[in-house]
């Protein structure tokens, strides 16, 4: 037996390594003759998309600015801007007023200032750079910047209704900038004159810059050492408070007469102006032990009596553990401490009255905090937050995936929006959003846009992003049903974070993958019910290890399998049926099915929403190496399901909750279509266990792994590998109870089929048992059976019509395969050597030609793997989907491309992009269809498609039906169906595609693709003629990129991406909605005029005499308003003369004014060289010349008129002297 078992492996490998060389010869052979019969088809498309039609351009970002830095407010305007690390500006307004400033460098934005009602915002930027910006506009613009060349910027200032902008420095000294010119004034408060001539050391950098609300010409600053200097402009003096305890921070009263410090010892100390030099009042809000130091404070009056105190810190620092609060004190009342999760960046206290000089009245405090922003509510009692209307929380878990429905069906949005309002948070202000400045933006689209993020908490969030506003709809928890076992908790890699989303706009179902291989089905229910989730369980698809040492002990066999069955929703570890034979195949860890979670069982009450319906567990390699869900693809017409791994492909039933089949890599080229099984006889209330094989089959493939040949063995039709998915009874939604026959039956293979078991790869069939049926709300068991199964019954319905086992079609570079016979007989060597490391990349579900010279379509799916292979699978729908199961018929096309596969799309005969079928949504309770539609959904209007050119003949429907377009790493093919002719091809020369979707462009097909390099490519379909290419990333990604999860292609030429770890950004690649999106943007910026304190109304809208902006546009300064600032000006305002000009020379030193682009553009289109200007000069001396000589004659001619006149006057003065004045 030694002997022959030797001989035996010896022929196999003799076999293997012919069949070997066979595939070579044979794909030799196949070369060179498709040099001279390549399968191509030339036709000539006309198409109307042009480039000039195509412009990547961003339309509106959401979210939470990344690398929040600082926070202004604008009282009157009732906007807010928050500076980001990034060298952008957010400015936010009422729901829809959601701007983005970026400035010409990714500098920090670290300081913030508001020009109060002038539509102006001052920004100061790491590189040292204060730049002045306009928003007046649609399109906010730089009118100047300033660059400090000696001095860094460390604080800034800029007082109500001022014209002058203070600056603090590094080095302790400040400057000042006039708002009009953005020139700096001569005048320089110095550090050494600021402080105690007894105080020998540097204070330190200026923290902080405050002036006097009824007297601009006195300011105070902190430096950073603690010191406060009270500086008088016109005396050039200081009044300097005391410096125990140092100084953080500090406050005006609003009567100018006391102002409020924060310490770093966590007091409050008050000073009078009577007498500077000594405290008037000191506390300490937390106590009298140690406090951490009070970094930000503000004082602020709602009335005389009635004052609000602000700060942030000061909290006690026994516990050695930094919190961050918010203290507000109001009058003698009791201090409120609002601790924050995050630490605090810094905060405005909202106030209804921009003036200084008076009760502020405050209604809400701005709190930035570093990953947050909060507004909370000061005119409600327990000071509660105010929801916001803008989406900054799509953070609150980290973003793992996107999707984007750029045209999602309005009735799918309402029944969101039903379901979501009953889940807002509770104990929030019932008070508006006080934050509505601006006006909003118009919808650009007039589509109804619907975005799903997915997060690492296993949640995702529905987003209406319609309007260019994002607004929540609803939240769901994916991963509330997963339970993870104690023995995964010392791996890091099981998580609950959500990897892929498919949803069917149409049917409502929701299909979700976890990035622990959890995937889950979800059905829309718009009422509250109880259901139990159907369990499938996927078989291990990966390859089995080398073969180890023979051990007996492990297996089905025994007993104890018998006695005492396992319920499979709840096990953590189940022995492998893909691996059933005995432990020569085991690895070390044993032949166990690794699976991180367990599914809750029982029957559970579900809100209405989405509710789980079916879980499928992908197994792991081992405890450490994660099998990942690569792919997977859902279908509501077929009913069906697919999920693709690194290592292969599994298909479940919907209707049957049930698994159809499952390949491994290597096996997705086979030619054997699955076995069609009739369900067994059980009634809904049976829930009856699965049944292994018995102890003899088991003998055999034992046997058959230990010879290690290719031995032909008839598997029992009722012998199923991996067995847990025994086709459910019908749900409730199902409608009725399903009829089966009294004795169940089984399909038997049809003559002369076997399948090949190899010991060394592990290649079997995983059947699916139709013996019995379970009922999708009863647990799922296994557990070992000896008795034997009857194997007769009906015969399976025969694929003979659908070529079922016929010769493989290879399309493989465009040309047909000539040697099919061979590649059939070798499929597996095929499998073995290109398949080692393969996995399934994408899978598109479709209603089309699979096989060349097929005259009708059919259910297919198609499945690209990361070798490049795009595979063809035929689906048999039965007309009873309760009672029988989908049969899957490979249709050996296999179609090679150059990297893996990414998409798969389709058009029609007239070029249209179709989608495959769907079915309708339908409630729980409604009656299911009888049949459902197998026809594909046109997306584009056939006025729209590209036509034939008026000299190329039309194609007949046998050569061309449609049109597959295959997108891969490296080029992009286009294919004609059922001929499969080569129409056109795309080849990538260096950098690849990771990303892919067929999209329209003015209603015009197009593919839309994100190259490695972070572009966005656009080309015409079907012809593939380059559109428009532009960056869009920052930087360069690959086709499994987390970054390729966060974005998300839509139609119209829409997109949407994760910017920043906090913020999502929609472009578009069409440059008419880009022109539309551009002009329906609203307005930052409405004219408001401000009350007058002392009666009236100030003439402050935006356009009256006080507004600094009139000056900049005429080019003259405007009335000076506030407290002094006509003092500041006598001040400030360099003085003609030597001493002038020097000063003015010097302070171009310390910094130099730029304008913005806006004065450039302006400069620009008003500016003439020398040379034009010498010939407008020359033209305008020969018009004058003109004029001049024109003159002369007019002059002449006057003179001559007036000669001839007088002559005749005087003949006629003659005449009637002469004349008889009698008449008799």
């Amino acid at each position: 037996s030694r002997f022959s078992s030797g001989a035996g492996g010896a022929r196999a490998s003799c076999r293997r390594a012919m069949d070997r060389a066979k595939k070579k010869f044979a794909n030799a052979l196949d070369g060179l003759r498709s040099l001279g019969n390549r399968n191509e088809m030339s036709i000539d498309v006309e198409e109307r998309l042009q480039p000039e039609h195509c412009v990547l351009r961003t339309v509106v970002r959401h979210g939470f600015p990344d690398e929040a830095r600082c926070l202004a407010y604008d009282p009157v305007q009732r906007l807010i801007a928050i500076g980001t690390g990034r060298g952008a500006v957010r400015v936010l307004g009422e729901a829809g007023v959601d701007y983005q400033m970026v400035h010409p460098t990714d500098h920090a934005v670290y300081k913030l200032l508001f020009c109060v009602n002038e539509g102006a915002l001052v920004t100061a930027c790491a590189n040292d750079m204060v730049h002045l910006w306009n928003f007046r506009q649609k399109h906010p613009e730089i009118l100047h910047s300033l660059q400090m060349s000696k001095e860094a910027i460390t604080a800034m200032h800029l007082a109500y209704g001022g014209r002058w902008l203070l600056l603090g420095t590094e080095k302790g000294n400040v400057y000042f900038v006039a708002i009009s010119t953005f020139q700096l004034s001569t005048y320089v408060i110095n550090w050494n004159k600021a402080i105690d001539i007894a105080c020998r050391v540097h204070p330190g950098s200026v923290r902080q810059i405050s002036t006097c609300p009824t007297d601009h010409n006195k300011i105070g600053i902190v430096f950073e050492k603690g010191v406060v200097a009270l500086w008088d402009m016109p005396t050039k003096t200081a009044e300097r408070l005391p410096m125990d305890p140092p100084v953080k921070c500090l406050s005006w009263h609003y009567n100018g007469q006391s102002l409020m410090t924060g310490n770093v010892d966590g007091s409050i100390c008050i000073y009078n102006a009577k007498k500077w030099s000594e405290v008037f009042q000191k506390s300490t809000p937390h106590g009298t032990g140690t406090c951490r130091p009070i970094h930000q404070v503000d004082w602020r009056h709602a009335s005389e009596a009635d004052q609000f105190l602000v700060f942030s810190g000061g909290m006690p620092s026994d516990d050695n553990l930094p919190i961050p609060a918010i203290t507000v004190l109001r009058g003698s009342k009791s201090a409120t401490v609002m601790e924050m999760e995050q630490p605090i960046v810094t905060f405005i206290t909202l106030n209804s009255v921009p003036q200084e000089n008076m009760p502020q009245q405050p209604h809400g405090i701005a709190v930035l905090l570093k990953n947050s922003f909060m507004l909370i509510d000061l005119l409600a009692p327990q000071y509660p937050t105010i929801d916001c209307p803008h989406s900054l929380d799509i953070h609150e878990s980290p973003v793992t995936t996107v999707v984007y429905y750029s045209d999602c069906p309005s009735d799918l949005m309402g029944a969101l929006t039903l379901v979501g309002c009953k889940q807002r948070k509770k104990g929030m202000s019932e008070r508006n959003w006080p934050i509505n400045g601006g006006v909003g933006r118009d919808c650009a689209t007039g589509h109804q846009e619907l975005v799903l993020t997915g997060h690492k908490d296993g949640s995702i969030r529905f987003w209406a992003a319609s309007g260019e506003d994002l607004q929540i709809l609803y939240r769901l928890k994916a991963a509330s049903h997963f339970e993870r076992l104690e023995e995964t908790d010392a791996l890091k890699d099981v998580s609950h974070a959500i990897k892929s989303i498919e949803l069917c706009l149409d049917s409502r179902l929701l299909l979700v993958t976890g990035v622990s291989g959890q995937v889950t089905l979800f059905r829309f229910v718009k009422q509250e019910g109880v259901n139990v989730i159907a369990v499938v369980s996927i078989p291990v698809l990966s390859p089995p290890p080398p073969p180890a040492t023979a051990s007996t002990s492990s297996g089905y066999g025994g007993s104890s399998m018998e006695e005492k069955p396992r319920e499979m929703r709840r096990q953590a570890k189940l022995l492998s049926e893909s691996s059933r034979r005995q432990s020569s195949e085991t690895s070390d860890e044993g032949d166990e099915r690794i699976v991180p979670f367990k599914i809750r069982g029982g029957a559970v009450k579900r809100p209405p929403g989405y509710q789980p319906e079916l879980s499928c567990l992908v197994p792991w390699r081992s405890s450490s190496a994660v099998d990942p869900v690569t792919a997977t693809a859902l279908n509501s017409a077929f009913g069906v399901m697919a999920i693709g791994t690194g290592s292969g492909l599994a298909l479940v039933d919907i209707t049957q909750c049930a698994l159809i089949y499952a390949w491994s890599s290597a096996e997705l080229y086979g030619s054997d279509p699955t076995p069609a099984v009739q369900l067994g006889s059980l009634s809904m209330g049976d829930c009856s266990p699965i049944e292994m094989p018995s102890s003899s089959y088991r003998a055999s493939l034992d046997a058959a792994d230990e010879v290690g040949e290719d031995v032909a063995v008839s598997l029992p039709p009722t012998s199923p590998k991996w067995a847990p998915e025994p086709g459910a009874l019908a749900a409730p939604h199902l409608g009725t109870p399903p009829t089966v026959p009294e004795e169940g039956t089984v399909g038997q293979r049809p003559p002369g089929r076997s399948h090949s078991v190899k010991g060394s790869s592990g290649i079997m069939r995983r059947l699916t048992n139709k013996g019995h049926s379970i009922a999708r709300s009863f647990s799922l068991h296994v557990k070992e059976n000896d008795g034997k199964r009857n194997a007769t019954g009906g015969g399976p319905p025969t694929a003979g019509s659908s070529g079922v086992g016929s010769t493989t079609n290879s399309v493989m570079n465009g040309s047909p395969s000539t040697s099919c016979a061979s590649l059939e007989r070798t499929g597996r060597a095929i499998g073995e050597a290109s398949t080692s490391a393969e996995g399934v990349t994408s899978l598109s579900f479709m209603h089309t030609f699979t096989k060349r010279g097929d005259k009708s379509s059919q259910a297919s799916l198609w499945v690209g793997t990361s070798n490049g292979a795009c595979i063809a699978l035929n689906l048999l729908l039965p007309p009873d989907r309760i009672t029988c199961s989908v049969v899957v018929s490979p249709s050996g096309t296999v179609i090679r491309a150059r990297g893996a596969c990414i998409a798969a799309l389709w058009m029609d005969a007239a070029f249209c992009v179709i989608e495959p079928p769907y079915e309708k949504y339908r409630e729980t309770n409604a009656q299911a269809s009888p049949d459902r539609s197998c026809t594909n959904k046109v997306i584009t209007k056939e006025s729209l498609s590209p036509t034939y050119a008026a000299q190329q003949e039309a194609v007949s429907a046998d050569e061309l039906a449609q049109v597959v377009v295959l997108i891969s790493e490296w080029e992009v093919r286009v294919v004609a169906l059922p001929s499969f002719a080569l129409l056109f091809v795309h080849k990538c020369a260096e950098i690849p595609f990771v990303k892919a979707r067929a999209t329209h462009v003015r209603g015009h097909p197009c593919l839309m693709t994100l190259t490695a390099a972070g572009q966005i490519a656009v080309f015409s379909l079907p012809s593939l003629r380059p559109l428009h290419t532009s960056q869009l990333l920052p930087r360069s990604i690959e086709i499994d990129d987390p970054a390729c999860q966060r974005m998300s292609l839509s139609e119209h030429g829409l997109g949407i991406y994760m910017a920043s770890p906090s913020e999502l950004e929609k472009y578009t690649v069409c440059a008419e909605l880009a022109d539309q999106a551009s002009e329906s943007m609203g307005e930052l910026f409405v004219p408001m005029e401000v009350a007058d304190p002392n009666g009236g109304a100030n003439g402050a809208s935006g356009g009256g005499a006080g507004s600094f902006l009139k000056g900049i546009f005429s080019g003259t300064g405007g009335t000076p308003r506030g407290a002094g600032p006509a003092d500041l000006d006598a001040i400030l305002v360099d003085k003609p003369g030597p001493s002038g000009a020097g000063g003015a020379v010097s302070m171009r030193t310390v910094g130099r004014t730029i304008p913005g682009p806006a004065r450039l553009d302006r400069a620009a289109a008003g500016g003439v060289s020398a040379g034009q200007a010498a010939a407008m000069a020359l033209q305008n001396l020969n018009e004058r010349g003109d004029k001049l000589n024109a003159t002369v004659d007019a002059t002449e001619n006057l003179k001559n008129s007036a000669q001839t006149m007088a002559t005749r006057s005087a003949k006629l003065v003659e005449k009637m002297e002469k004349k008889k004045w009698y008449n008799f």
